[in-house]
């Protein structure tokens, strides 16, 4: 399906992990010509957390993680999906981060997209960057150069 490499450790120079994506295309649907039924083919292998459920303890997976309920812990994943009424206390390492709840703990990802609803406090260790109106941000962003 994909094919990522390994994630490593902490850069020397900016205390920001390396996260590197080999395939070179972005999780994000093509919104000019991506068909409904292929947006949700790509998106239906991920592992979720239920709204009702509170997670202690660190999550790990080599896929995807829709989190709709609370994480208490560290996550690490390839694209991490924090949904409007969900809520993340923890470092989170992955490709690819959407924020539309709650977060607080350090960020590292190639990718960190705030949606409107975010609410983070974090340190955001990222390659891109993007934030919505209404997006509310404290902490700090630091660009990851290193590829």
């Amino acid at each position: 399906m994909f094919n990522w490499t390994k994630l490593e450790g902490p850069s020397q120079s900016t205390g920001c992990a390396q996260v590197h994506n080999t395939l070179g295309a972005s999780p994000y649907p093509s919104t000019s010509k991506t068909t409904e039924v292929e947006h949700r083919n790509k998106f239906r292998h991920h592992s979720v957390v239920d709204a009702r459920l509170t997670i202690k303890g660190d999550l790990e997976s080599d896929g995807d993680i829709l989190l709709k309920g609370k994480a208490i812990g560290n996550i690490t994943c390839k694209l991490l999906i924090i949904d409007a009424d969900a809520s993340i206390e923890g470092g989170i390492v992955a490709e690819e981060v959407v924020i539309r709840g709650k977060a607080s703990g350090k960020i590292n990802a190639n990718r960190v997209r705030l949606e409107r609803t975010a609410n983070v406090d974090s340190e955001i260790c990222h390659r891109i960057f993007s934030s919505e109106v209404g997006a509310l941000i404290k902490g700090a962003l630091r660009l990851n150069e290193e590829h």
